[in-house]
This record gives structure tokens, C-alpha cells and sequence, in this order.
């Protein structure tokens, strides 16, 4: 195996003014100077451990360094959305096709290498372009900011990298925070978040996901509203292009309820395997979270089973007559939940509960395990009666007998839209990004 260097991350001539005298963008104060040590360093202590991993082989690490080896796109961007992987993306996705649309040039960049794998099989809208995130150390964020020469800075969640914030606050270069979930006991609030939360008080504003983080952050000084989450808006734009199930879904569900079973472990799988023989009108779709392990699953199962990879081979008959079809690679779940009756989604055993937004915004009744975190959308559509914990095969039975004529309702997914028009209104008056 060869050496991975450190990465030299732009093979370009260098446009950067002189650093005595910094771009700066005209009506933003600008901000005082000053290191940040207790943050920049845990940002070399993580680019010195993966570099280390990425030496001896580690898969992940050395996609890590050697996606930074690539030069940067070319300026100038009117904005610098910045994500750690392809799932926060899609929480803008329908409002970066509108300002696509409207002229803006847009960059993305991920933290994850993930993040990119997702962007090759996308179809990207014209203007917008992405790469993984320089890292977080002074020469490599100042080439990087140096070459796209953005206009603004979108930050989502809390993927804060403190070089790449300070160098364009230093810049004069207004940043947003947008869907933000930092509920009490987050660590912006502990008391190794100081570093968070200066940076922070020098956002243009930072944009919540749930009202459980208003109080601490306006209690921390921070620029803070209530905005929502953009998975809500995401998921209705795609319902409304008709993303669908697969072709032929009719032939397969023949006139009976269909359970989807999505993003599943196997801790997940223990619990629903047994429903296939006590609920034998129901027909089953698993779509383990890692497509790779369907082998493994099909193994498991008490009857044979239909490949979403090989649905097009399939005949009529064959679809019909099978009543579990196993998703074996991605792109398709989506689509599928508008042609079930159920969704029971996983992670709440043991990893962490996935996407239950996506179901809910098709109006599915929606189960999950019983591990919550600090998934509030998970206990808001448990108090509001939309979802439930399901932990034993006595509940899952029961569950499955109480929804089976239950009509889909999409009310509570929609009364959570309406983030994104307010997104684009906050990145317009406090980013000053409008054409």
C-alpha cells in the first residue's frame, strides 16, 4: 500500500488577496480575533487519528483523506452549504433546486465521504456542485475558501467546524445555522461548548428544529428562532414529482396490506420474522439498513423471497404468488412506502431510530422500537397518536390487527411544512444572498 500524504488539498494557483487585507463584505460587523484552542485542537487530534487510520489501511479514513486530495470547484458560489453527510443534504434539497432555478450557484460540501458517493448517483440541478469539506486546519481552509470565494455560509445541524467558520467570519462572510436539534444536555450547553457557542453568538442567526433548544440557546446569548425541519418539506416535494413504488407494485400486493419494514437491523428483523407465518394476508418487505447484509437476511426467512434488484425479471405470477421482497440496494424505499398500509421503522433496538419522516409523510401508521433518543419528532407522533412503540411480538401482532383498515392520513406531516419558505426568507434578508 502506498503512502497517503497529507493532504496538499489545492492543486491550483492561488487567487487568496494578501491576508493583511482580507474580503470583506460591506454592512457585517466584523468579528474579534482570536484562537479558539480547546476546538482547533480536537480538530487535530481527529485529522492526526485519521490520517493514522487511513495509513494502516482503514477503508473509511483513507476515503476520507484522499477525497481532500482533489482541488476545490472555482468560484465565485452565492452560497456554501456545508453538511456532514448526504442525509442532511436532503433536508434542503427541494429549496436548492429553487434557487438553481433562480441563477444562484450553490456548493455543497460533506464532511463524509458518503456524502459524495450519494451526490454520483444524484442528479445534481445546474449551478450546484459538490466536494468534501477541506480539513479543518488553517492552510487547507484558506486555499479552499480562497478557490470557491462564496458569498455565504449555510451550516446544517451542528456540524460546526470552528477554522472553516472563523475563516470566513474573518472574511467578512455572513453564516447561518439551519436545523439545529440541541435540546438541554447537548454539548453546545456543556461546558466544553464555550468554543461552540462563541461562534455561534456571531452567527446571522441559528435556526432550531424543535422549541426544546430555544431556551438554552437564548439563554447562551446565540441568534436563535424556532425554524422546523426541512425533512417534512423534503419528503412532500418528492410525493409531489410521484416518486412511486416499484413498476407492477399492484401485481405484487394483490389486493392485500403490505408492511414495509425499512431500515432494519437485526435486532429488528428478530422481532417481525415471526409475523410471517401468524399474519399470513399480509405481505412483508424488508429493507435492512445495509443492503449488503440482504444474503444474510434471506437466510433467515421461512419462505422464499423476491429481490428488488431483480424485480424487473420477475413475471406477474411470480409477484403475486411471493409474499416477502427484500431490498437489496437504495434508492427505492422511498418510493415503496407509498404503496403499503404500514411502516415499521428500525434502529430503536439498538443503533438509533432511522427516517421515521419519510413514512409519516405518506400518511402511513408508523411503529418503531422503543430506544427514542433524542428523535422528537419519534415522541411528538407518539403523543400526538400517529406512531407506537412496539417491543414484543405480542405488540407487533396487535399493532398490525389495529391499523389494517386504517386510511392514510397525511394532516400531521403537513402541519410541519413550511420551514423551507421560511429557510429561503432567512438566507435572502440575514445571508444577503438575493440575485
Amino acid at each position: 500500500m502506498g503512502r497517503i500524504p497529507w493532504p496538499r488539498v489545492h492543486l491550483v494557483p492561488s487567487t487568496r488577496r494578501p491576508r493583511r487585507n482580507p474580503r470583506r463584505h460591506q454592512g457585517h460587523p466584523q468579528p474579534t480575533q482570536g484562537p479558539l484552542l480547546p476546538v482547533s485542537f480536537a480538530g487535530v487530534v481527529f485529522g492526526a487519528a485519521s490520517h493514522a487510520a487511513a495509513l494502516f489501511g482503514h477503508r473509511k479514513a483513507r476515503a476520507w483523506w484522499t477525497g481532500r486530495l482533489l482541488p476545490a470547484p472555482e468560484g465565485p458560489f452565492d452560497l456554501w452549504i456545508h453538511g456532514a453527510s448526504w442525509g442532511e443534504y436532503w433536508m434542503l434539497e427541494p429549496l436548492v433546486r429553487t434557487w438553481a432555478a433562480s441563477g444562484k450557484r450553490v456548493l455543497i460540501t460533506f464532511f463524509s465521504p458518503s456524502g459524495i458517493q450519494g451526490w454520483h448517483r444524484y442528479s445534481a440541478p445546474d449551478g450546484v456542485v459538490a466536494t468534501l469539506v477541506p480539513p479543518d486546519f488553517n492552510p487547507y481552509v484558506r486555499r479552499f475558501v480562497d478557490r470557491v470565494q462564496p458569498k455565504a455560509l449555510l451550516v446544517l445541524q451542528t456540524d460546526l467546524w470552528p477554522t472553516m467558520v472563523r475563516e470566513c467570519l474573518r472574511r467578512g462572510i455572513p453564516y447561518g445555522i439551519a436545523f439545529a436539534h440541541v435540546p438541554p444536555g447537548h454539548r453546545w450547553w456543556s461546558a466544553l461548548g464555550f468554543g461552540d457557542r462563541r461562534l455561534l453568538r456571531q452567527a446571522a442567526f441559528v435556526g432550531l428544529q424543535h422549541p426544546s433548544g430555544l431556551q438554552p440557546a437564548l439563554r447562551a446569548g446565540l441568534p436563535a428562532l424556532v425554524l422546523g425541519d426541512g425533512r417534512f418539506d423534503a419528503a412532500a416535494a418528492r410525493i409531489a414529482r410521484g416518486e412511486a413504488p416499484l413498476p407492477s407494485w399492484d401485481a405484487f400486493r394483490d389486493h392485500r396490506p403490505v408492511l414495509i419494514l425499512g431500515s432494519t437491523w437485526p435486532e429488528d428483523e428478530a422481532l417481525w420474522l415471526p409475523t410471517l407465518m401468524r399474519r399470513t394476508h399480509w405481505k412483508f418487505v424488508f429493507a435492512p439498513h445495509d443492503p449488503a447484509r440482504a444474503d444474510e437476511l434471506i437466510g433467515r426467512l421461512p419462505q422464499p423471497a423476491l429481490r428488488s434488484s431483480a424485480w424487473p425479471s420477475y413475471s406477474p405470477d411470480e409477484l403475486e404468488n411471493h409474499r416477502v421482497l427484500v431490498v437489496d440496494q437504495i434508492g427505492v424505499l422511498f418510493g415503496l412506502y407509498g404503496g403499503a398500509q404500514a411502516a415499521f421503522v428500525g434502529g430503536a433496538f439498538a443503533q438509533g431510530l432511522h427516517n421515521i419522516i419519510e413514512p409519516l409523510s405518506w400518511g402511513l401508521p408508523v411503529a418503531f422500537g422503543p430506544n427514542l433518543g433524542r428523535h422528537w419528532e419519534a415522541q411528538d407522533a407518539l403523543r400526538d397518536q400517529v406512531a407506537q412503540k412496539v417491543t414484543n411480538l405480542d405488540e407487533a401482532l396487535s399493532w398490525l390487527d389495529d391499523i389494517e383498515h386504517r386510511a392514510p392520513n397525511q394532516t400531521w406531516a403537513q402541519s410541519q411544512q413550511g420551514t423551507l419558505s421560511t429557510l429561503a426568507e432567512l438566507v435572502d434578508q440575514k445571508l444577503a444572498t438575493s440575485n
